[in-house]
């Protein structure tokens, strides 16, 4: 339900280069959970704005360029523009006139209307409408030619950003630094700097990724969803999330990321191939291998998003002691993606302490952990007796063969006390990185490094080739092997060309891993991600 002060009050960011561009309308967002697009029109013979005339069409060419304009627009914002040739149904017209200001090349008016409650705050009958003009007289060379790269496109930038709902840079009670107003960072201001610029300023899209959050009107995020999208300028910074779910950019320079509580996205705009993740202590290192977005540390962040496709971190942890305790591997694509989706269905807890403490007293956690046991894996790997299951699992997670009176716990709690094979292993797991004694301090590192080979084997799957090669037995083998090597004071950076050969081997490719940012601290760096290209969807 929209308020008053929904519409009458600008909801900002606490963010500067955002909030200095943010106006108190139109209030595209509020028109009602149905609109998903916008009307425009080129047309100058119904729905002009009353308090002007001498309105002219758009030539065809510039009615071309603003639609090449707008189309730009959707790219950035995810709002649809629906052109019509009825100017009276019209919520954004686009003229030519003599704008009465002899310095003036563009100008952009809009108005909110909408019934005031009889009580209560929530508004009915909410419309908007935004009216472009480019001037035509003094200006007319200019704004005659729309053509990409021009100074007549940057200007009709500049008033759709007006429609949009953005400010000059230097009006209101919010305002940027001189230094800050210009526009390499923002095609709102005054002060030209470089271009002509044919696609918005790193500002402009912040401001943006915050009014509409990427996905359109009525989405997921943006003003009014009840979900923020962050985004950061192009130097070093430390972004910060609420307790609500939001997205956060970093944009460019080395960024420190923490989504806070919620499910929260950390989003890239290049391809998933661009990156690599580095699993580091405290959660995720991503840096760009290509482009200029430098590298993040991320934490708490549970998702994350490319262009062309998602990586989730949401239980990626859990799923890999999991696999690395009663399997001895490293997860594959379709049981890591199983196995998250089924713990963030279940409400599952996102430790291993917590995680074993809830298998008792959920049958829907209960029955997930014990499908490892029903496996067809899990019954060639275990075909002996009970005390031979108990050592394969301390060779998994250990690396060594149990002491004997722990072989005869575990036994005879399996064989006498109804501990199924599964809460074994989990428990195990578990009450190894609980452990605080010396030797469980040692046991820890050791488990710490195999968790963190594991999940940069995981995510430096790139191609359905090698999803498809990690099925088959003998690829299983090799992981185990890899694992296998890894002791409490591996070299886990340069255990990468260990990762690469292995996962090389599955299909002849030759893998090459990013380098380690030379001013991340080594101390918390667990392992190099390689970069890889969204997964697909394949049997193995």
């Amino acid at each position: 339900m929209t308020t008053v002060s929904d519409i009458e009050i600008v909801r900002l960011s606490g963010f500067n280069n955002i909030d200095a561009l943010l106006s108190s309308g139109p209030g595209w967002n509020f028109l009602g959970t149905g609109a998903r697009s916008l009307s425009y029109t080129f047309s100058v013979a119904s729905g002009n704005e009353a308090s002007r005339t001498g309105q002219a069409a758009f030539s065809p060419a510039q009615q071309t360029a603003t639609r090449t304009a707008l189309a730009y627009i959707t790219s950035l914002t995810g709002i649809g523009f629906t052109e019509t040739g009825d100017g009276s149904r019209a919520q954004i017209h686009m003229a030519s006139i003599n704008i009465a200001d002899a310095d003036t090349m563009g100008l952009c008016s809009w108005m909110t209307s909408y019934t005031p409650p009889s009580y209560g705050t929530t508004v009915r009958d909410l419309t908007a409408k935004a009216y472009i003009y480019l001037d035509n007289v003094e200006f007319r060379a200019q704004n005659a030619d729309l053509s990409l790269g021009g100074p007549g496109y940057e200007i009709l930038l500049h008033e759709l950003g007006h429609m949009l709902g953005l400010k000059h840079p230097f009006e209101g009670d919010e305002q940027l630094p001189y230094d800050d107003d210009h526009t390499g960072n923002t095609l709102m201001s005054y002060d030209w700097v470089g271009g002509p610029y044919q696609t918005y300023s790193p500002y402009d899209i912040a401001a943006l990724n915050w009014l509409y959050g990427r996905d359109g009107l009525g989405g997921t995020y943006g003003v009014g969803s009840g979900k923020d999208y962050f985004t950061g300028r192009d130097i070093a910074e430390r972004l910060t999330g609420t307790y609500n779910s939001e997205v956060i950019e970093g944009a460019g320079g080395d960024d420190d990321i923490d989504g806070g509580a919620g499910n929260d996205v950390a989003y890239y705009v290049g391809p998933r191939a661009n990156y690599d993740v580095t699993r580091i202590a405290a959660g995720y290192v991503v840096s760009d291998r290509v482009g200029d977005e430098g590298y993040d540390v991320l934490k708490n962040i549970e998702t994350l998003r490319f262009s062309n496709g998602n990586v989730s971190l949401d239980y990626e942890a859990v799923v890999q002691a999991l696999y690395v305790g009663y399997f001895g591997r490293a997860a594959d694509y379709n049981g890591m993606l199983s196995f998250q989706n089924q713990l963030a269905t279940l409400g599952a807890p996102r430790d291993m302490s917590a995680l074993a403490a809830a298998y008792t007293k959920d049958a829907g956690l209960h029955a997930l952990i014990d499908s490892f046991a029903a496996s067809a894996e899990s019954a060639a790997l275990y075909p002996g007796d009970t005390a031979t299951f108990v050592k394969g699992i301390f060779q998994n997670v250990f690396g060594r063969a149990p002491a004997s009176a722990g072989l005869s716990f575990w036994t005879d709690a399996i064989d006498h006390k109804g501990l199924s094979k599964a809460n074994a292993s989990l428990s195990i797991m578990s009450g190894a990185l609980d452990n605080k004694t010396v030797q469980g301090v040692l046991d820890a590192k050791l488990i710490n490094n195999k968790l963190a080979v594991a999940s940069g084997f995981t995510l430096s799957i790139d191609t359905a080739a090698e999803i498809a090669g990690y099925g088959t037995k003998a690829a299983a083998a090799s992981v185990r092997t890899m694992l296998g090597a890894v002791t409490a004071t591996t070299d886990l950076t340069a255990y990468q060309s260990t990762i690469k050969a292995t996962l090389g081997a599955m299909t002849g490719a030759v893998r090459v891993a990013g380098d380690l940012p030379e001013d991340l601290p080594i101390a918390y760096a667990d392992l190099i991600g390689i970069g890889f290209q969204a997964w697909e969807q394949t049997l193995v």
